[in-house]
């Protein structure tokens, strides 16, 4: 091959190594902006970036045969914690957290009867005290149970062959890091009191209606009398 040749091939390569890249990056998913359309998760998208999660998550998907499961709370699960959960945490149990909410394969709603308890995490160890994840499912319902709390998993967020997203009703907590922790205890709201009834007022509104009922009568029989 001749020098011209070589540059003249040079364009053509260029050409479908930048399809390439387009093409890998297009099928990539990004947890980030999945997360932001619905507008729910904003705790949850925070504390992906926050973490560095996002990007190894984000970076993991060209890597991964098995793709990646996400369970996603929605801002309100989050704010029916105690106050102070999340940001009594330390750095590694954030992203402890964060990848509890994870696992390293992708499921679709009708295969979550196959997985066997206790389901791994990105969080690692699944043994008692420590990560344990279980998971139930009769048809199209699907239970998490974590040891310290019981969730719903609800809608899928997003799904395809790579990652699969599903919205939980709380946040999963795992036994390691929430041993002990006791979920704020519920206001319920007093029932309205009665309205007070002014005794003094009443009773001259009483003696009012009488006196203005009697000099109705005299004027009636004194108009009387005068015809």
């Amino acid at each position: 091959m001749t020098t011209v040749q070589a540059f003249s091939s040079l364009p053509l390569l260029l050409v479908l190594l930048l399809q390439l890249i387009t093409t890998t990056s297009a099928q990539a998913p990004d947890i980030i902006n999945i997360l932001e359309k619905p507008g729910q998760f904003t705790v949850l998208i925070r504390l992906l970036r926050s973490t560095g999660v996002a990007n190894q998550l984000n970076g993991e998907f060209h890597k991964s045969n098995t793709g990646f499961t996400l369970f996603a709370p929605p801002d309100k699960a989050f704010s029916d914690l105690r106050s102070g959960t999340i940001n009594s945490l330390s750095d590694l149990q954030k992203v402890q957290l964060i990848q509890y909410h994870i696992l390293a394969t992708f499921v679709t709603v009708s295969n979550f009867q196959t997985l066997s308890n206790p389901v791994p995490t990105q969080a690692g160890d699944t043994s008692a005290g420590e990560f344990p994840l279980n998971v139930t499912s009769s048809g199209k319902e699907v239970e998490i149970s974590t040891g310290v709390v019981n969730a719903t998993v609800g809608s899928t967020v997003y799904s395809d062959d790579q990652l699969a997203i599903y919205q939980v009703d709380k946040v999963l907590l795992p036994l390691d890091i929430f041993r002990g922790y006791k979920p704020p205890v519920p206001v319920i709201a007093s029932p309205p009191l009665p309205a007070k009834v002014d005794k003094s007022g009443a009773a001259n509104l009483i003696t009012h209606g009488m006196l203005v009922l009697y000099l109705g009568i005299s004027v009636t029989i004194a108009a009387a009398f005068a015809l």
